[in-house]
């Protein structure tokens, strides 16, 4: 048997590595570059106050110090014409520009010094043009097809921007442009090679090292912020998941008996009531029935009482823990219970009319010796399944119930990772929720060994 869970866990790593390899690469997708809105606001940030030129200087030494100027993978495969260095531009709408201006005009270079030409005039105007000038540069930021450029062009002397240098290379970076499209080039595929210095290379190095890279939110290193997010999103997942399993248990127990007409009546239509109704909302309704006061405020309404719990005894501090604790396992478990109870009381309903079970019956056992001696073994497989797949589809449950509850727990830092696009963050969390799908399947396979003796002799 050992044998045997050891080799499929060794048949879950390449699966795990091509799981992560590709919310590595698809994570780049995100819309929005992680320190773009700080480092590059004009109005409200620390680098406010200094002059663009200033800021795209920070912004770029930021991508730097992260590694994000370096290519994301071994090799890419553009259009031609695109530049392997267009990703280092910023911000992003001038990203966005230059590679519709690639893709229409195919001609990277004259590309590259129309852009070169709006740049240097803009960087040449006073403070008092560029703000008057403003309008007129966010026009041309997004003029790509020739009859914008040649209309925005030919409201160059109608500007007051002093400098005719500037303004004649522009005139003629663009007329040189227009001239020289060429339509089609963007349907020439490029392979480019960049070898191992790129993103992915130096993170999965890192990641085998046992290093999981540092958060570009705030900097605190990854594995720090993991170990407490993991310990409150395990608490409420234990809790959650014993409490379920028990409660459906019983009540499948109680559901099969052949005198629980009434009850079947009336839990298995409360069942599919609660069945249907989204977690969000169960959630909400939870807090709005029992922790406000306009109706019961029984318990706290979000986080965990870290800041009331600092002192006082072990006992204190978890009075107080499982007061914060009660809404969001509560909302999980009655989350899980409708379908984990019909699954079980189907499995006993149909194992209660095959031979053995009659047989049973027939000896003199009761109802509930029957359930309980000769149904029960065979019942826990598919229960074992179900298990399998309800602790991973648990962690996708605490993102919203942690983000309502405002819980420190994996769900609720996911989403935060995902809206600051700290892609460390973000991978290492999917990484352990795939690591504990896998342990979970392990230990689906260890119990099944378990209930039923001849899947442990196929196994060894």
């Amino acid at each position: 048997m050992l044998q045997y869970i050891l080799k499929r866990f060794l048949l879950s790593l390449p699966a795990l590595w091509l799981l992560v390899t590709l919310v590595f690469l698809l994570s780049r997708l995100l819309t929005g570059t992680p320190g773009a809105e700080q480092i590059l606001q004009e109005n409200g940030g620390y680098y406010s106050k200094g002059s663009a030129a200033g800021r795209e200087q920070a912004y770029k030494s930021y991508l730097e110090r992260t590694g994000q100027n370096l290519p994301l993978f071994y090799f890419s495969v553009k259009a031609s014409p695109e530049p392997d260095t267009l990703h280092l531009v910023y911000p992003e709408s001038h990203r966005a520009f230059l590679k519709k201006l690639y893709w229409q005009y195919g001609n990277a270079q004259l590309v590259n010094q129309y852009y070169a030409s709006i740049r240097s005039l803009e960087h040449a105007l006073s403070p008092t043009q560029e703000s008057e000038a403003r309008l007129y540069f966010d026009i041309l930021y997004r003029t790509t097809s020739p009859e914008s450029i040649n209309l925005a062009i030919a409201q160059l002397p109608q500007l007051n921007f002093g400098n005719t240098t500037h303004t004649n290379e522009l005139r003629a970076a663009a007329a040189l442009l227009l001239e020289n499209q060429q339509a089609f080039a963007y349907l020439v595929p490029f392979w480019r090679w960049h070898g191992s210095n790129n993103q992915y290379h130096i993170w999965f190095t890192n990641v085998l090292q046992g290093n999981l890279g540092v958060s570009l939110r705030d900097g605190r290193p990854v594995s720090t912020i993991l170990y407490g997010a993991v310990a409150n999103t395990w608490w409420h997942i234990l809790i959650s998941i014993v409490l379920a399993f028990a409660i459906s248990f019983k009540l499948g127990m109680l559901l099969v008996m052949p005198q629980s007409i009434k009850l079947r009546k009336v839990v298995l239509p409360t069942l599919f009531i609660i069945d249907s109704i989204p977690l969000f909302l169960l959630a909400l309704l939870l807090l709005v029935l029992l922790a406000t006061p306009s109706f019961l405020q029984l318990f706290p309404v979000y986080g965990m009482g870290y800041y009331i719990a600092a002192g006082g005894t072990w006992l204190q501090r978890l009075s107080i823990y499982a007061q914060y604790m009660a809404l969001p396992v509560v909302c999980l478990v009655l989350g899980n219970i409708p379908y984990l109870t019909s699954l079980i009381y189907r499995s006993f309903s149909e194992e209660s009319k095959k031979d053995y079970a009659r047989t049973a019956k027939a000896k003199g056992m009761s109802p509930r010796q029957v359930i309980r001696t000769q149904l029960l073994r065979n019942t826990l497989l598919p229960a074992i399944t179900v298990l399998s797949e309800t602790l991973p589809a648990l962690v996708a449950g605490a993102v919203i119930v942690e983000t309502i509850f405002a819980i420190p727990g994996m769900g609720r830092l996911m989403v935060e990772a995902v809206l600051a696009r700290d892609y460390p963050v973000i991978i290492a969390v999917v990484m352990l929720v795939a690591a504990f799908r896998a342990v979970s399947y392990l230990l689906a396979d260890v119990c099944y060994s378990l209930a039923d003796p001849r899947i442990k002799h196929a196994a060894s």
